[in-house]
C-alpha cells in the first residue's frame, strides 16, 4: 500500500511539472544544473527520480550517466535505467560520483534513510546535488497556505537549509554549495508570472537567501582511521503497550 501511495504521488508531481508553473520551474532548476555539474567529475552520475520530461545531469561531463526511477511511469527507454524506491537504492556501495536528486526527499517517507544510502553508494569525496522548495521563501509561504488541500507541490514535506546541514553533519557531509532561484510568487496563471518575472534578477541581488528553490552540492568527506559513532538526536515515543522506542539510531557510524 505504501508503495502505491509513493507512485500516486510521483505521478502528481510529474503531471504538475507539464503545469506552465512545473514548465517555468524545470527551466530555472535546468539553468541551475549547467552551472553546478560542469564543476563536478567523476566515473558516474546517478540522478535519482525523473518528476520532468527533461534530464537534469545531460549537462554534466560525466560520460557514464544512469537513472533510477521511483515509478514505472518515470522508466525510460535506456539501458541505464533502473525502478527501485529512493531508500533503497539497488547499487553497489562506493560506486557513484556525483548523485542527483530533484524533488526526492520532499516526498520520502524516511530522509534519514535515504541520505544513509546516498553516503554508502558515493565514493569518498563523492558529491549530492539536492533540489528542493525553500521553507523560508513565498513557496514556504503558499505551502503553509495550502498544504491543507493535499495537491502537489504543497502537500511535502519542506526541508529547511539548516536541517538539511544538520543531517550532512552527521553524515560527515561538507556543505560546498547553496543556490537559489524562483523569486516570484508561485503563480498558475502565465499571465501573472510575467508580471512577476523582473523580480528574478531583482531578488537574486536583494534578498537571495529567500528564492522559491534552492540547490544545495554537499561532498563527501573522506572519514578519519578512528570512527565515531554519531547518532540522531530523537525523543522517545511510546510503541504499543508502554514499549519506548530507542533514542537512537543504527547505522550512524563513520567507516573508518
Amino acid at each position: 500500500m505504501a508503495k502505491q501511495e509513493t507512485k500516486t504521488i510521483r505521478k502528481q508531481l510529474s503531471d504538475w511539472f507539464i503545469s506552465p508553473l512545473g514548465q517555468q520551474v524545470m527551466q530555472l532548476e535546468k539553468q541551475q544544473m549547467e552551472e553546478v555539474l560542469p564543476e563536478l567529475f567523476g566515473y558516474h552520475i546517478l540522478q535519482i527520480g525523473k518528476p520532468a520530461s527533461e534530464d537534469y545531469i545531460d549537462s554534466s561531463k560525466i560520460s557514464h550517466k544512469a537513472y533510477l526511477c521511483l515509478d514505472e511511469h518515470e522508466l525510460i527507454e535506456n539501458g541505464n535505467t533502473i525502478q527501485s524506491l529512493a531508500e533503497h537504492i539497488p547499487i553497489a556501495s562506493d560506486s557513484i560520483d556525483v548523485a542527483v536528486l530533484p524533488h526526492v526527499f520532499e516526498y520520502s517517507k524516511d530522509p534519514h534513510r535515504l541520505l544513509r544510502e546516498l553516503d554508502r553508494v558515493l565514493i569518498d569525496d563523492g558529491h549530492i546535488v539536492i533540489i528542493g522548495i525553500n521553507r523560508f521563501s513565498l513557496w514556504g509561504l503558499w505551502h503553509v497556505i495550502l498544504c491543507w488541500w493535499d495537491k502537489i507541490p504543497w502537500n511535502g514535506r519542506l526541508i529547511s537549509i539548516p536541517r538539511m546541514k544538520d543531517w550532512f553533519a552527521l553524515l560527515d557531509f561538507e556543505v560546498k554549495k547553496v543556490r537559489y532561484c524562483f523569486y516570484a510568487p508561485p503563480f498558475r496563471k502565465t499571465s501573472w508570472q510575467m508580471k512577476f518575472k523582473p523580480l528574478e534578477r531583482l531578488g537574486a541581488y536583494c534578498w537571495p537567501f529567500l528564492g522559491g528553490i534552492y540547490v544545495i552540492v554537499g561532498k563527501k568527506r573522506v572519514v578519519p582511521l578512528t570512527p565515531i559513532k554519531m547518532q540522531w538526536k530523537t525523543k522517545k515515543k511510546i510503541i504499543g503497550s508502554g514499549v519506548a522506542e530507542p533514542t537512537t539510531r543504527e547505522g550512524w557510524q563513520r567507516r573508518g
